[in-house]
């Protein structure tokens, strides 16, 4: 299996817990791991009266890469650790690393974090630029136990098809049981409920809805089934907005994966409003695929 794991830290609680599920996740995939820690200050102490400090302050920064790399290790004695440290903006300097990476894994905050703040911008900028997916984890994470459980919201749009890929490969990957979850709401009353009434009125607006996310389930499945027929999958409709219901089931999971626009998405966002909901919320780490099939 090609590629590599990429975990950011800067000794913040939020990276030592995206350190620990990174190191497990390279283990199950069988991948070896890059731990990164990101100085940011390159070229600005390199004149002759700083030259000492530069290389000080470099050589504290190298220790809380070493830091998260022996986290790693600790934690999953059998995989590939290598500490890496980097330049520049950290969430540029991740999504370089995450070329040919199979994974991006960051804290949902860093060591920066500012009270009010629901997802840190360097997860945000990760998430949005990487060209692999991206798993934002909680600091919650520390003290989760595992439960082989993999969740994916679907809702049959083109962003969606690609979590549910994404979910399929890392369930195979690791093992794990899918739960495929599709949420339907009584649409709104107004002109558009009218004329459907007008021509359907055999069936309540709530049977359509459940019978839609039925359908895309069932498609779901299939696909799974084609793709990854060693997985397990489990296919649950249930009422209620997308991102209460997904949060419910993160509650029980070791990964929630998302796409990063449904249907109810808008063409100016990168991270549509569930997904940015759920990365920030959500009890278990979060991926979040851009991913669409072909």
């Amino acid at each position: 299996m090609d590629g590599h794991v990429v975990a950011g830290y800067d000794g913040s609680p939020e990276s030592v817990a995206a350190v620990g599920w990174a190191a497990g996740s390279a283990r199950r995939l069988g991948l070896p791991l890059q731990v990164v820690h990101v100085w940011g200050l390159a070229g600005q102490l390199d004149t002759p009266p700083l030259r000492t400090v530069s290389a000080f302050v470099r050589a504290g920064a190298q220790e809380v890469a070493e830091e998260g790399a022996q986290l790693a290790r600790d934690t999953e004695p059998q995989v590939e650790v290598t500490a890496v440290l980097d330049d520049g903006p950290p969430a540029q300097a991740l999504v370089d690393r995450a070329a040919g990476a199979r994974l991006v894994v960051v804290g949902r905050h860093g060591s920066a974090r500012l009270s009010g703040v629901l997802l840190g911008s360097v997860a945000l900028g990760t998430v949005q630029h990487a060209p692999c997916p991206v798993v934002v984890a909680p600091r919650t994470q520390l003290d989760h136990a595992a439960t082989g459980l993999v969740v994916v919201g679907v809702d049959g749009s083109p962003q969606a098809l690609g979590a549910l890929d994404a979910a399929g490969r890392y369930a195979a990957g690791a093992g794990a049981h899918l739960r495929a979850v599709a949420c339907w709401q009584v649409p709104a009353h107004g002109r558009s409920l009218a004329d459907w009434l007008r021509e359907h009125p055999e069936v309540s607006p709530a049977e359509l809805a459940l019978q839609r996310a039925e359908q895309v389930l069932q498609a779901g499945v299939a696909r799974v089934a084609a793709h990854y027929p060693q997985v397990e999958v489990e296919a649950l409709a249930e009422e209620g907005p997308a991102a209460r219901v997904l949060a419910r089931h993160a509650e029980r999971a070791d990964l929630l994966v998302v796409g990063t626009r449904g249907r109810g998405g808008l063409a100016g966002l990168v991270l549509g409003s569930v997904s940015q909901w759920l990365v920030a919320r959500a009890a278990c780490p979060v991926l979040v695929s851009r991913a669409t099939p072909d």
